[in-house]
């Protein structure tokens, strides 16, 4: 029989929080384009040893109301705050990232700050 690997009890587990933000442009943007600008704002303000504590992680954006969501580990949610305010173009576009809200939970955050942008 095979053996599961054991998992790690809660307490031992990273804990993240979740980013709300809107994207505000010259033009729409892709997700691509969206996830890219997101790991070059990091990368380019923590550099290399801080975005891998801070663990960005994209988790999704909608395309028509020009909003997402990305992880962080909590204890550098600032800090990637930060980093996306500096983002001033994407692709040679202007744009700019707006930060609506943070929470510990997905669906916290859609009810709270994405829901006026018909997220459900």
């Amino acid at each position: 029989m095979k053996e599961r690997p054991k998992t790690l009890p809660p307490t031992l587990r990273d804990k993240h929080r979740y980013i709300a933000f809107q994207v505000i442009g010259e033009r729409t943007f892709t997700k691509d384009e969206i996830k890219r600008a997101i790991w070059e704002a990091s990368l380019s303000t923590l550099g290399t040893l801080g975005s891998a504590r801070a663990k960005p992680w994209f988790i999704k954006f909608n395309e028509k109301s020009q909003t997402g969501i990305v992880r962080v580990d909590r204890k550098h949610v600032e800090e990637l705050r930060f980093a996306l305010a500096l983002v001033t173009h994407i692709n040679g576009s202007k744009a700019i990232f707006r930060t609506l809200g943070v929470s510990g939970t997905i669906k916290r955050l859609k009810r709270k700050f994405l829901s006026e942008f018909g997220w459900k």
